[in-house]
C-alpha cells in the first residue's frame, strides 16, 4: 500500500483536496509511504515483492542458499536464466514500487504547505517542517535503493500528470543522481530532529538522512561507479575522481560526530530490542514470533503444534569459513594452519557472532543439542532434528541455518502464523545501524588517507573504526547458545598497508553485516567476482556409527559482469523510449 490508495475515491471516498485539507489524512498519507519501504524480515502479512517473504536477499549471493520463500525465482536468478523481460525478479517490482513511492513523496511535498495548522492533531508549523523533511528523506531513500541497483535514473522531481513530459524523462548520469540524493539528504537533515519521542520511533531522523548520504557517497566512490577506465559520467558510471573517497569519509564522519549513536554492547539482543543506541533507522513492526518460527529449525522447539517451516535460510560454507577461530588471544581463518581447525570438530571457539547467526550441528537451543545430518548411502541413521522438507531438497541444504534476527530462546509451540498465538519478541529490521557507519568510515578513510590517519580530525582512524566493530563482538554471559565461551574478538593490529587493510574491512563487512542486504551489493560495487561454487559443510552419518563432515558443492551458479547492475525492466523501456538499458542486457 502506498499513499495513492488514500486518493482512490472509489475505495475511500477521499479526494486530493480532502487528504491534504486534513492534518489527520495527510499524516496517514506519509505513514503509508513509510509502509511501502520493503520489509526484510519474514512476517505474517505480505512481506513485499521480492522472493524474500521468507528467505533473505543474500541467498542470491555466495553467502547463502534456500529451498523455500520463492526459491524458483532464486534458482532462476542464480542460474542466470533471467532477462529484462522477466517480471518475477525483484528488480522489476523494485522499479515499479520505488517510483510509485517517489510519486507519492512528490505529491506530499507539493501539498504539505497547504495543510492547515490544527492543535487538535498536534499539527503545528514545526510539525509541517519535520514532515516535509521526512518526505525528502523518503524520496532520497527510494532513489538510493534504485541507484544501487540500476545506476543513473530519471530524476522525477514533481508530480507528473498522464500528459506530462516528465513521464518520458531520460536517465540522468550516475553523478547527477547521487548529487540529487545528497541534496535531499542535506535538506532533510537540516530540519529533522536527532531523536523522536517513543511514540514516533521509526520516523526518519537527522542521523538517518546523514547515514543514507554516507552510504551513497561510499557507493559513488567504489570501483563499479568510480572507475578510472570510464573517465566520463554516464548513467552506468560516474566520472572518475579519487576525491570521492574523501567525500565518503567526510559523510560517514558527520554521522559519527553527532555523538548520538554507539555500538550496542550485547550482540545477543542487538536485533531483538525495539530501539537501542546502535539503531539509526529501522522498520518498526509489531512484536512477533513468525520470523523465529521460520528460521530456527522447528524440530528444536519443545512440545507439539509448532509451525513446521523452520530453517528456511541457510548460510553457505563459503560464508561460514569467514567466521574466525579464537586461539590464545588471536583470531585465525580456518584455512590458516595456525588455527588448529579440525574439519571433524568444526564449530569450536568461533567468532562470537557465529553462535548468534547460525544453528549448526551441536548448537544448544532450548535445552537441546542440535543434531543434523544425512545418512551414508545404504544407512538409515539421520539427525534427530532433521526437517523432512529440507532433507527432501537436501541438494540445496548447507545445514547451517541462519537465525541472526531470530530469538532462539522463544519456544514456538503454536502456529506462528497466528500473531497472537504465544509470546512475541521485537524484531525490527535496521536499515541503518552504527556498525555500518563505522565500517563505511573505515573503508573510505583507508582509501582516502590510509589505515592510521585521522585526517578529518574527529579522533578516529580507519583502523580504530574497524576495531570498534570487531571488539564489540563478545560472548554474552549466561546464554547456552554461546557454549559457555568467554572473551571476544581481538583487534586488527597496526602496521597494515592500504591493500591489507582493504581486505580486513571487506572481511569484517561480510561477517558483521551478513544477511543485512550488504553482501549482494558490496561485491558488485567493488567489482569483485563472487564464488560460483556454493559449498556446504555436510554432516554424514557413516555405517560404522561415526559422523563425518564433508565439504560438498550444493549449487553451481552463473555470474557475468552484466550482473553488477540490474536490468531496466523491458516494459519500462517500451513505455519510455528515452530510457537506455544497462550494459550487457
Amino acid at each position: 500500500m502506498d499513499g495513492d490508495d488514500l486518493l482512490d475515491p472509489v475505495t475511500t471516498g477521499l479526494t486530493e483536496q480532502d487528504v491534504f485539507g486534513s492534518p489527520q489524512y495527510s499524516e496517514r498519507f506519509l505513514v503509508d509511504i513509510y509502509r511501502q519501504i520493503l520489509p526484510i524480515l519474514a512476517h505474517t502479512d505480505f512481506a513485499g515483492p521480492r522472493w524474500r517473504n521468507l528467505a533473505h536477499l543474500d541467498v542470491a549471493s555466495d553467502d547463502g542458499t534456500t529451498i523455500l520463500g520463492g526459491s524458483d525465482n532464486v534458482r532462476i536468478f542464480n542460474s542466470g536464466a533471467m532477462t529484462p523481460a522477466s517480471t518475477n525478479m525483484f528488480w522489476y517490482n523494485d522499479w515499479i514500487n520505488s517510483f510509485s513511492a517517489i510519486r507519492a513523496c512528490n505529491l506530499f511535498l507539493s501539498h504539505i504547505d497547504n495543510v492547515p495548522v490544527d492543535p487538535q492533531y498536534n499539527f503545528s508549523e514545526n510539525t509541517r517542517k519535520i514532515r516535509k523533511a521526512e518526505a525528502k528523506f523518503l524520496l532520497a531513500f527510494n532513489f538510493a535503493e534504485l541507484t544501487k541497483q540500476f545506476g543513473g535514473l530519471p530524476l522525477i522531481k514533481e508530480v507528473a500528470s498522464p500528459s506530462s513530459d516528465n513521464l518520458l524523462l531520460p536517465r540522468s548520469t550516475f553523478d547527477e543522481t547521487i548529487a540529487y540524493i545528497t541534496q535531499l539528504c542535506d535538506e532533510a537533515a537540516a530540519d529533522l530532529p536527532a531523536v523522536h519521542p517513543d511514540n514516533e520511533l521509526g520516523r526518519a531522523t537527522k542521523g538517518a538522512a546523514l547515514a543514507l548520504k554516507a552510504r551513497m557517497r561510499l557507493y559513488s566512490a567504489s570501483p563499479l561507479w568510480n572507475d578510472p577506465s570510464n573517465p566520463e559520467a554516464t548513467p552506468y558510471s560516474g566520472k572518475y575522481d579519487i576525491a570521492k573517497w574523501q567525500e565518503a569519509a567526510k559523510a560517514a564522519g558527520d554521522v559519527i560526530s553527532m555523538n548520538v549513536y554507539s555500538l550496542h554492547p550485547d550482540i545477543a539482543t542487538l536485533f531483538l530490542t525495539r530501539q537501542n543506541s546502535e539503531v539509526i533507522f529501522a522498520r518498526m513492526q509489531e512484536p512477533m514470533n513468525y520470523h523465529s518460527a521460520t528460521h530456527v529449525p522447528y524440530t528444536l522447539y519443545n512440545g507439539s503444534g509448532a509451525y513446521g517451516i523452520g530453517g528456511v535460510t541457510q548460510a553457505s560454507y563459503n560464508l561460514v569459513k569467514q567466521y574466525e577461530i579464537l586461539k590464545n588471544g588471536a583470531a585465525y581463518l580456518p584455512e590458516d594452519p595456525a588455527s588448529g581447525y579440525d574439519l571433524q570438530d568444526p564449530f569450536k571457539n568461533r567468532d562470537p557472532r557465529f553462535y548468534r547467526d547460525f544453528v549448526v550441528n551441536g548448537s544448544r537451543i532450548l535445552g537441546k543439542t542440535a543434531e543434523f545430518g544425512n545418512p551414508e548411502p545404504g544407512h538409515n541413521k539421520s539427525g534427530a532434528h532433521n526437517m523432512g522438507y529440507l532433507i527432501a531438497n537436501q541438494g540445496y541444504n548447507s545445514f547451517a541455518y541462519v537465525i541472526k534476527f531470530a530469538d532462539p530462546t522463544l519456544n514456538v509451540t503454536w502456529d506462528a502464523r497466528n500473531p497472537g498465538g504465544g509470546p512475541r519478541v521485537h524484531q525490527n529490521f535496521a536499515y541503518f545501524r552504527y556498525a555500518e557507519v563505522l565500517l563505511n568510515y573505515a573503508e573510505a578513510m583507508n582509501e582516502a588517507y590510509g589505515p592510521e590517519s585521522d585526517a578529518l580530525g574527529i579522533g578516529k582512524t580507519a583502523l580504530q573504526a574497524l576495531n570498534e566493530v570487531r571488539e564489540r563482538a563478545k560472548y554474552p554471559e549466561g546464554r547456552a547458545e554461546y557454549m559457555g565461551l568467554k572473551g571476544g574478538m581481538p583487534p586488527v593490529p597496526a602496521g597494515l598497508s592500504k591493500d591489507q587493510m582493504r581486505e580486513k574491512i571487506k572481511h569484517e563487512r561480510r561477517v558483521e553485516l551478513s544477511f543485512e542486504e550488504h553482501r549482494f551489493w558490496d561485491f558488485r560495487r567493488w567489482k569483485d567476482i563472487p564464488d560460483t561454487e556454493i559449498q556446504g559443510q555436510i554432516p554424514i552419518y557413516k555405517k560404522d556409527g561415526t559422523m563425518e563432515y564433508q565439504i560438498r558443492a550444493i549449487d553451481n551458479r552463473y555470474f557475468n559482469e552484466r550482473l553488477y547492475r540490474m536490468p531496466i525492466p523491458q516494459s519500462e523501456l517500451l513505455a519510455n523510449p528515452e530510457l537506455v538499458q544497462n550494459p550487457g542486457w
